[in-house]
């Protein structure tokens, strides 16, 4: 097997991992979900930890797209 078709395999196994763990949400679905949940008063701390998951999702996104080319 190629190194060439073996990162494939990785990034795509990543991509799949990566939308599996978010259950398909798009991105406005998460950015609602954190705005409901700072209103109903979620701690701070949990809702800051929820936006950074989501910028981290949308990275490691972006970094797949770019070497899955």
């Amino acid at each position: 097997m190629s190194k060439e078709k073996t990162n494939e395999g990785l990034f795509g196994t990543a991509k799949k991992f990566s939308d599996s763990f978010f259950n398909g949400l798009q991105k406005n679905t998460h950015d609602k979900f954190i705005q409901r949940a700072r209103k109903a008063g979620t701690p701070k701390v949990l809702t800051d930890k929820m936006e950074k998951i989501r910028k981290e999702k949308a990275e490691l996104d972006a970094l797949i797209k770019k070497y899955s080319k």
